[in-house]
């Protein structure tokens, strides 16, 4: 190829370059022209529900598009994770992120179809919230160490619920169990909602879950705690002891929920979002709503939130290998 001829090729190259970083800046200025979906990986009126649909709202008034909540649970939040995972890397699909999805899940489940440190743009985190394993007020179960002991008295019997295979109820339930020195008979589940049901219905015997589920139904005296998952006593319950207070510090840790887009998605689309959703979660509308459940908002850049994730999944790969946790 002769000197001109190459130097005109380049040319034609660069040019097609910068009208193609051209279109996409422009498309990035007008980011959202469109309805965004946010992908809740639990069901309707499960906890990730009830923070989804709390920002959907404010998000769709800050960026003047409506923000569609789209639930797809199943495989302890694996579905919904994936969707987001595969989703088109523009910035209209986003995904409500936990632990279950971004870390246990992972931890446990070696046939996932997403890697949670590469298959995601981490936007911040949201809120960090407790959680409490409940009995039926009519269980003989009035304890922790009373739960202990059934346990111990009836190997793998004691049928304790989870929101699923591999989700971070199971993985601390199982943790729980290790440190305790009793198997529990672990039911998986889809949601909050069947939980309860069941647990109503006398079919299973303690829950673990977080608490905007739980907490009616422990005030009007339907479920009884026994213990709280957080660095203190929560104050919407003041009279639960938590993990740490009965010998449980490993497994005090409330657990946290996220916003994550598609890896790939442009740079300046996932600080368009960060920005916006750091405005949604500090407005008195969305931090009155995660106080009620006795959450607390935790806003973060997505370098933070990365840092986060990888640091959790250490963590949970090695709880998973101690205790022998298998899906």
């Amino acid at each position: 190829m002769s000197l001109t001829r190459r130097r005109l090729v380049l040319s034609s190259t660069t040019l097609g370059a910068l009208a193609l970083a051209g279109r996409a800046t422009a498309e990035t200025a007008r980011f959202p022209d469109r309805p965004i979906t946010l992908i809740d990986p639990f069901a309707a009126g499960s906890n990730t529900d009830y923070f989804s649909r709390a920002l959907g709202d404010e998000l769709a008034r800050l960026l003047g598009q409506p923000v569609i909540v789209d639930n797809r649970s199943g495989s302890g939040g694996a579905l919904g994770a994936e969707a987001v995972a595969r989703a088109k890397p523009d910035g209209y699909v986003l995904g409500l992120a936990s632990v279950s999805t971004l870390v246990s899940n992972p931890a446990v489940n070696k046939s996932l179809r997403y890697d949670p440190l590469k298959d995601f743009a981490p936007v911040t985190t949201l809120v960090t919230l407790p959680s409490a394993t409940v009995v039926p007020a009519n269980s003989p179960i009035k304890s922790l160490p009373d739960l202990i002991k059934a346990a111990r008295a009836r190997p793998e019997a004691v049928s304790f619920a989870s929101p699923g295979a591999g989700s971070a109820g199971h993985v601390l339930l199982e943790q729980f169990a290790h440190l305790a020195g009793v198997k529990f008979l672990h039911v998986p589940y889809r949601g909050s909602g069947a939980i309860l049901n069941d647990l109503f219905g006398g079919q299973i015997e303690v829950a673990s879950d977080n608490i905007p589920s739980l907490l009616p139904h422990i005030r009007s005296g339907r479920l009884r705690a026994l213990a709280v998952r957080d660095v203190k006593r929560v104050s919407l319950l003041p009279e639960v002891p938590t993990f740490k207070e009965l010998g449980f510090e490993t497994i005090s840790q409330p657990l946290w929920f996220g916003l994550v887009a598609p890896a790939a998605t442009p740079r300046d689309v996932v600080k368009r979002l960060n920005e916006a959703t750091l405005q949604a979660i500090r407005t008195p509308s969305f931090i009155q709503k995660t106080e009620a459940v006795a959450g607390t908002c935790t806003p973060s850049t997505p370098e933070q939130f990365q840092a986060l994730i990888a640091q959790w999944l250490e963590s949970f790969k090695k709880t998973v290998q101690v205790a022998n946790i298998t899906v």
